[in-house]
């Protein structure tokens, strides 16, 4: 009965020494992702989906932020995209730019914000910043609006939804962002529940971040038991929703506590095939 505080002490230690662990046991991973109504010229065009950083905040989550860029350099994608909560505190920016500028994908760098940036979070550490010059990386950030590139004469126009306007209730419908209904339409929303209001047409591929995949799980005869965002519809993975393909990313850092279990932080290719 004595050696039962010790016990306790030393499985504490543990559990927290594996949850640091996995916090940095970064899954790279590249993904063939069918998606309707692809173009044949997009056949195998490729997306870096980069999401949830949470730079700034005490933990190690610069280290897997790292990771993940260096993992974008070997891959050397089309395309890059970013799900929001890069930033959780204005000391992490000069070295968030320093290392998004090593990505040069050709059809450019595109971000939207999240919770953490607009300041909404229950994070005591964060301190939320919405960056307006990204220098010297090339990031494009849309704020309820979209910015059009061309592949092989395809124009392809990338939508952001902003989180603000998400969290005020005041967000625009999605479709609104769009111009030309020939494009392929991507639409990045950092809140993966924006997919479950789109409407059918509205846009072929939908990349979302934010619920870390839980972040805290618990194993169960049943599967994952999530302590946080189980309510979630679409969590983490590939979902198709009518003619709608749906990316939510666990992203790459933690919040609250630098800890993950069952959940481990990735960075993903995406590489579009026709569905």
């Amino acid at each position: 009965m004595a050696n039962r505080p010790g016990w306790a002490a030393a499985a504490a230690a543990g559990l927290a020494g594996w949850g640091l662990f996995e916090s940095q046991w970064l899954a790279a991973r590249s993904l063939e992702v069918p998606v309707a109504s692809l173009p044949p010229a997009l056949d195998g065009l490729s997306v870096l989906h980069l999401s949830d950083f949470h730079a700034g905040t005490p933990s190690l989550n610069l280290r897997s932020m790292r990771k993940a860029i260096r993992f974008g350099e070997a891959v050397r994608p089309d395309l890059v995209v970013i799900t929001g909560d890069l930033i959780s505190h204005p000391r992490a920016l000069p070295v968030v730019t320093r290392e998004l500028a090593r990505l040069t994908p050709p059809l450019g760098m595109f971000a939207v914000t999240g919770n953490h940036e607009v300041g909404a979070t229950n994070d005591p550490f964060s301190r939320g910043l919405v960056v307006d010059d990204w220098s010297p990386a090339p990031v494009r950030l849309l704020r309820d609006e979209m910015e059009a590139v061309e592949r092989d004469g395809v124009r392809i126009e990338i939508a952001g939804m902003d989180a603000a306007s998400e969290i005020a209730g005041r967000a625009p419908d999605a479709a609104s962002l769009f111009e030309r209904p020939e494009s392929f339409r991507i639409l990045l929303a950092h809140f993966p529940d924006v997919a479950e209001r789109v409407s059918p047409g509205t846009c072929s591929l939908v990349l979302s971040g934010h619920l870390h995949g839980g972040q805290i799980c618990l194993p169960t005869p049943r599967g994952k038991l999530r302590l946080s965002h189980g309510q979630w519809r679409f969590v983490e993975g590939v979902f198709h929703e009518r003619e709608t393909t749906i990316v939510v990313s666990r992203g790459t850092g933690t919040t609250l506590v630098p800890f993950r279990f069952l959940a481990r932080p990735e960075v993903c290719l995406l590489r579009l095939r026709p569905a």
